[in-house]
């Protein structure tokens, strides 16, 4: 024990740039979670892994089995190894992944990078200096220890395993299992450690972290270790969580490449949470996104109803996700009143993906110009309708039931001869400020493009711009560069959305409401959104950005118009 403690002590002080085993695509696959919660047994792995093959899906791509969060013993062995609980894996865990390996499917094993796992309150995770038991105690006793990751990962890659899921429960504290704020649970070191340990390894493992977007900057230190990294808390069986996570993958495009794809959490398809249409929508977006596709309900035709599967059948959806060329969709318009969103994304073969989200209770016919995402005319496919529907130009209008996502791939693409140019930048701190927002400063790179920002909190707090020149009349695009690192952490079990609201009057009219997403890792990290804003006349005009009641809207740092 003593040569594992001295090691794994050596581990903090070692470069986390490894060279993990990386899928070319988001992995695809099973997990117990959502369905089973913390009670898998080996009856419940075998079944699933074998309803992967009988239903087709692991031809699809399905391969990735993993036995989430409750599948081990209370006590290590006398050697400090996990061990599986031989009450509900009787045959123990090397012999589920011969089982799992026997079908062609790759065994996914799950930790924690706490004190206990989660769902527990006493099942062993990694975390060193925690009071572990170990069996060969014969009291039982506990005994101070300085870290298990490097026996752990030896011993995942001695069951075989092809994958881990490493949590982030009981990262500080032996008391508190979700802890969202702390310096211990928010830093990556604990991820970052163990990513090394995998990196030493004789076997390939694909590393999925799972430390729920927390803290700060995931997206820059978790793609260079992680095959998959989670960006959200869990996903829970309601419509809401979809829009919650949607609104926090956002920025991820930044950072999303071959080998290094943003998790969205496991997918809530067949387990009658949603509507057929909100299961579509659903599985829309966690494929455009580039979202590992993980099914959370169970492998078996008695227990998902017919239609659900036909969504983890689509092969057409599934191969956007399975794009060679890696890249994650953007947010390209948000009509926030009206309830609807374009997102569209890079494909290989000089294709793109445009997805045209109804977020609305209610059917709506809404009109996108693919001016837009840069088109002047292509040839489009419908996916979830299998057809193909000739050459497209101008300006589309479909007819979205509520909560229905048209998913349309765009090939053949023709660029406009000229798209909308800029017609000035205005920074927010040559804004006129009332109410509660205030100017603040950002270093270095921070608060792009201008280097500061203006914090518009609470209501009555506004930046108002006088001077916006327009060449013409009427609706105008804006470029708003803000920040929004409002994060719903414990609210995410409630109404948090990750968005904050922004109204925009221009020359005194009735302002309008937008909901911008996450814009990056922290308070500093601007990104872009697009809005359509109406009430502009040829040469000066005032603009007006201001809370939206009494919530405080996100920060912001300038806008730019084009026409």
């Amino acid at each position: 024990m003593e040569s594992i403690i001295v090691a794994s002590a050596l581990l903090l002080e070692a470069s986390v740039e490894a060279a993990l085993y990386k899928s070319e695509t988001p992995p695809m696959g099973w997990n117990s979670y959502n369905y089973y919660n913390c009670y898998p047994s080996e009856e419940i792995m075998k079944t699933n892994a074998q309803g992967l093959v009988d239903l087709g899906l692991a031809d699809l791509g399905y391969v990735y089995v993993t036995t989430d969060c409750g599948w081990m013993s209370r006590d290590r062995d006398s050697e400090g190894r996990l061990q599986w609980n031989s009450t509900l894996f009787p045959s123990g865990g090397p012999a589920l992944g011969e089982y799992i390996h026997g079908l062609g499917l790759k065994f996914g094993l799950y930790s924690g990078a706490g004190y206990y796992q989660c769902g527990s309150t006493d099942l062993p995770a990694s975390l060193g200096m925690a009071l572990q038991r170990l069996s060969h105690y014969s009291e039982r006793r506990t005994k101070p220890i300085a870290g298990f990751e490097e026996i752990d990962a030896q011993t995942f890659a001695d069951w075989e395993g092809d994958s881990l899921k490493y949590d982030n429960c009981y990262s500080s504290s032996r008391d508190i299992m979700a802890d969202y704020v702390s310096p211990a649970s928010t830093s990556p070191e604990r991820h970052q450690k163990m990513a090394t340990v995998l990196d030493s390894l004789d076997r390939d493992l694909a590393y999925f972290i799972c430390q729920w977007g927390i803290g700060e900057d995931l997206g820059e230190w978790a793609p260079p270790i992680g095959n998959v990294y989670r960006i959200s808390n869990d996903i829970y069986n309601a419509w809401r969580s979809v829009w919650r996570i949607t609104n926090q993958v956002v920025p991820f495009y930044k950072s999303t490449s071959v080998g290094a794809y943003p998790d969205m959490d496991m997918l809530i398809v067949g387990l009658n949470a949603l509507s057929l249409q909100e299961e579509k929508f659903h599985f829309s977006m966690w494929a455009i996104n580039k979202s590992p596709l993980n099914i959370g309900a169970p492998a078996d035709p008695k227990l998902m109803p017919a239609a659900s599967l036909d969504v983890f059948r689509n092969e057409e959806v599934i191969a956007i996700n399975q794009d060679p060329l890696g890249k994650q969709a953007r947010l390209v318009r948000r009509y926030t009143e009206e309830e609807w969103d374009v997102w569209a994304g890079e494909l290989s073969g000089s294709r793109m993906v445009l997805g045209v989200a109804n977020w609305k209770n209610d059917s709506q016919a809404v009109e996108v110009d693919l001016l837009a995402v840069n088109i002047s005319s292509a040839s489009a496919r419908d996916v979830w309708a299998a057809q193909d529907l000739g050459t497209v130009s101008g300006v589309q209008t479909l007819e979205l039931a509520g909560h229905e996502m048209s998913v349309l791939v765009l090939s053949d693409v023709v660029a406009p001869a000229s798209v909308p140019v800029s017609a000035g930048y205005y920074p927010a701190a040559n804004a006129t400020l009332a109410g509660n927002a205030t100017q603040v400063a950002c270093d270095g790179a921070d608060c792009a493009p201008t280097g500061s920002k203006v914090s518009i909190a609470g209501q009555g707090a506004s930046a108002v711009f006088d001077s916006v020149i327009a060449r013409s009349e009427g609706v105008k695009l804006l470029g708003v560069d803000f920040i929004n690192y409002d994060i719903a952490l414990d609210s995410a079990w409630d109404y948090g959305s990750n968005t904050r609201n922004l109204t925009v009057a221009v020359n005194g009219g009735a302002p309008k409401r937008w909901a911008f997403p996450i814009s990056g890792g922290d308070w500093f990290e601007s990104d872009r959104m697009f809005i359509e804003v109406d009430g502009f006349v040829a040469g000066e005009n005032q603009v007006a950005f201001a809370a939206n009641g009494d919530s405080s809207a996100p920060d912001l740092v300038g806008f730019e118009v084009f026409e």
